[in-house]
């Protein structure tokens, strides 16, 4: 099932779509994302996000590890492979050893479930201007 939630605050004109498979915590994402004037899209796993990316122009990719059908790190790879300008930012509660793994491999950071949502912020600015579509 995908999401698509509507825009509250300003928008920044960026696309970020949330890969989580708990539906309250992918919620919560969007909704902390929208008011600070992204647009953001839902997925509940990695297959449901390459059929968001198809559809949509995205900006940046938030995605838990663990999931069901696809993990974080299968979508990080699949979105490498197709989409190579598109940052990859996993929001997981993960061990550092795998953040450092999946950094290695393309994706552009790795932050740890329960920061402070501020650096999330900070890292999806960054990843936004860096952005490059195909």
């Amino acid at each position: 099932a995908s999401d698509v939630y509507k825009r509250q605050m300003e928008p920044n004109n960026k696309r970020v779509l949330v890969v989580e498979d708990h539906p309250g915590l992918r919620d919560l994402t969007a909704i902390r994302l929208i008011s600070a004037g992204y647009t953001v899209h839902g997925a509940a796993n990695g297959f449901d996000a390459l059929e968001q990316m198809e559809k949509y122009s995205i900006d940046v990719v938030v995605t838990d590890h663990h999931m069901p059908k696809m993990n974080g790190f299968e979508l990080l790879l699949a979105c490498r492979k197709k989409w190579p300008g598109i940052p990859v930012v996993f929001l997981s509660g993960d061990h550092d050893n795998q953040a450092e793994e999946v950094v290695h491999r393309g994706a552009f950071a790795w932050v740890r479930k329960g920061s402070d949502f501020s650096i999330l912020l900070e890292v999806l600015a960054t990843a936004a201007q860096q952005s490059v579509h195909a």
